[in-house]
């Protein structure tokens, strides 16, 4: 008789309950697969002496040996959890959405009708409605009058934040921009530096009088109103594919912040964590969750990815879905809350992981390009060698099969392929606002989610718009920044217009940067200015002559 070394989580437990607890997992998973291959040919089947001797690990036959018991011991995790050899019989889960893409209800002609899908009015009327208040007060303690903001005027704001941005000149002082002949004529056509840096100055996105009260409860108080009208409007605009992405964003920020995070290993060290739910295949941010640290009143919250998680997959209309993360989110737990509520997981976990048995870990031992797999229950757990002594583990209750990739030299379990094609969504989405993003150093933390949320705002509309006009500006490589260039356009030249209409003492400075903008009519006092300038041109070059 031969004695099987249990694992350490057995050992604690009495020697009565150990056996009646792997005689019980035993005969639910290996039993049968056990009894098809030791019985003979005639189809007799095993005697009771036979099947006791078996759930006991007794092996007296001579297919039975101590690898088999090794192999079966070394299946067990230390979060308790058994990962058998053989899938389970199982259904599939399908997807109930039929159309995905723009929603019904978000078809656009031009870059503004998309961007105003995502900035929509009641965004709008809530950052004008408190800015005026805040610029009202502040000015009044000085003294002075506030010039109230008109609607106009604060997407114009905006529209020069963008040109920034698309210009990539975060980093040049906002008077140069304006002042400067070499600069872009726009910033001095649209608007003066001093009122752009009013607008900058004085921009809130909540009441000051009653923030105090509203963040005795929420820490992200300041912006919370403005954020969840994103949000919504995120998430009714697009119907996700079969699969969608959750991944962490980490914004930089060196500001004051209750709910600051640092992490060594980024770049930036310290900024904002954001939880984003990204399409797969297309640009598009669904979803996001900012982390705000502990509440007031509330304990430390637990488990911090995993809620990030469900939280975002509460405002996922379609039953069905793959989420695919990666390895800092997935956890056994996790999947298993999501398959209830009929999604799916795909994701990589760390070799470091409590419900990661043995035989799934590195090993010297382990060849080249070979897989091992593991069941339990609904979750699927898959461990590939790409290098010697390295794994790639992942995690899955999508897949319910063992099955490989043979036509490739590497044999990659189909599972493996099909995290790496999907699991490129909320990075796909970093990079494209990372390109172009009109984000200023600011020790505010609000206005750094502002700028935040414009980047977001910018790539969300770019892939309804591309959607729905492929073929816009012949579809190359570089329609991003002629998008945001067209869209800068539409919220800018209109003010030009009004500012040629209803400031008629303009400097003749002014007028020459509004020439060479867009064409727009000039009022009959700004043609003969423009006519006296082009006059004093041709003399200044004749004297140089």
């Amino acid at each position: 008789m031969q004695i099987t070394v249990l694992s350490m989580a057995y050992l604690k437990k009495p020697a009565a309950e150990v056996k009646d607890t792997l005689r019980e997992e035993y005969e639910s998973i290996a039993a049968p697969d056990l009894e098809s291959e030791v019985s003979d040919s005639d189809g007799q089947d095993l005697t009771e002496g036979q099947k006791t001797g078996l759930t006991d690990f007794e092996f007296s036959s001579e297919e039975s040996s101590d690898d088999e018991s090794e192999d079966h011991l070394s299946r067990w995790s230390k979060g308790d959890s058994y990962w058998c050899k053989y899938p389970p019989q199982s259904e599939t889960m399908t997807s109930s959405q039929s159309c995905p893409g723009p929603a019904p209800g978000s078809s656009v002609e031009t870059p503004k009708d998309a961007w105003e899908l995502f900035m929509s009015e009641n965004i709008i009327d809530e950052i004008l409605q408190c800015t005026n208040l805040d610029g009202l007060r502040a000015e009044l303690a000085k003294g002075k009058v506030w010039q109230k903001i008109t609607k106009e005027e604060l997407k114009v704001f905006i529209g020069l934040s963008l040109l920034i941005g698309v210009e990539r000149s975060c980093d040049v002082p906002i008077w140069e921009l304006f002042m400067d002949p070499l600069q872009n004529p726009l910033y001095r056509a649209t608007m003066s530096v001093g009122r752009y840096q009013d607008l900058h100055r004085f921009l809130q996105f909540d009441n000051k009088k009653t923030r105090v009260a509203r963040e005795s409860s929420d820490n992200m108080a300041a912006f919370r109103n403005v954020w969840d009208l994103f949000l919504i409007n995120c998430r009714k605009r697009f119907i996700p594919r079969d699969c969608v992405t959750v991944g962490e964003e980490l914004v930089p920020f060196q500001g004051r912040c209750k709910f600051l995070q640092h992490v060594q290993s980024c770049p930036t060290k310290s900024g904002i964590k954001i939880f984003w739910m990204c399409d797969a295949e297309v640009p598009y941010a669904i979803d996001g969750v900012i982390y705000t640290g502990r509440q007031p009143g509330e304990e430390t919250e637990e488990n911090l990815a995993e809620n990030a998680v469900l939280r975002l997959s509460n405002g996922l209309q379609q039953k069905g879905l793959n989420i695919t993360m990666d390895r800092y989110i997935t956890s056994v737990p996790l999947a298993e809350k999501l398959f209830e509520k009929r999604l799916t997981m795909v994701g990589a976990l760390h070799h470091k992981n409590p419900h990661v048995p043995p035989i799934m870990k590195p090993s010297k031992l382990r060849a080249l390009h070979t897989s091992e797999f593991g069941f339990c229950g609904k979750v699927f757990m898959v461990s590939y060698v790409p290098k010697l002594k390295k794994a790639a583990i992942l995690l899955s209750t999508m897949h319910t099969s063992n099955a490989l990739n043979e036509t490739s030299a590497k044999n990659k379990p189909e599972v493996i392929q099909y995290y790496n094609r999907t699991k490129g969504g909320v990075s796909s989405v970093k990079i494209m606002t990372e390109n172009y993003t009109c984000k200023h150093q600011t020790k505010r933390r609000p206005m750094l989610l502002w700028y935040n949320m414009l980047d977001i705002v910018i790539v969300n509309s770019y892939s309804i718009f591309i959607a729905q006009h492929p073929s816009f500006m012949g579809g190359g490589h570089n329609t991003q920044r002629l998008f945001i260039k067209e869209l800068v356009k539409e919220l800018v030249v209109p003010q030009i217009h009004r500012r040629r209409e209803e400031s008629p003492g303009l400097s003749m400075i002014i007028l020459e940067a509004m020439d060479r903008c867009p064409r727009t009519e000039l009022s009959e006092q700004n043609k003969k200015k423009m006519l006296l300038l082009s006059i004093w041109k041709r003399q200044k070059r004749e004297q140089v002559l």
